[in-house]
């Protein structure tokens, strides 16, 4: 009975752990105007950003700067955590790896 509890509470940590985490994103880029987040807009691009630490250290390319088109004026960007991200980081986080995904939107 203390082994089952002991594997349950291992397995809750273990999905906090892909769960959580701190991320940084950096804005900015080619000339482009920043949209406020009540704007809306059309897709442009999206990339799964990796991070080390939960979060803390990127190890992957964390900027938005080559994400939209140089044709594009003013862009709108959202971090989301996708269904995708949460199984990767279930298993990733476990040694401290894990990802989101920045989406950058044109507006008009």
């Amino acid at each position: 009975m203390l082994m089952r509890k002991l594997v349950l509470v291992l397995v809750i940590i273990m999905f906090a752990a892909g769960l959580t985490g701190c991320y940084t994103i950096k804005v900015g880029g080619n000339g482009q105007q920043l949209a406020s987040s009540n704007e809306s807009g059309s897709l442009v691009a999206e990339k799964r950003v990796w991070y080390a630490l939960w979060g803390i250290v990127p190890i992957s390319d964390n900027s938005t700067d080559s994400m939209a088109p140089a044709s594009v004026k003013k862009v709108r960007v959202e971090t989301t955590h996708t269904f995708l991200d949460y199984i990767i980081s279930m298993f990733t986080g476990l040694v401290s790896i894990v990802c989101n995904t920045a989406e950058v939107y044109e507006v008009k």
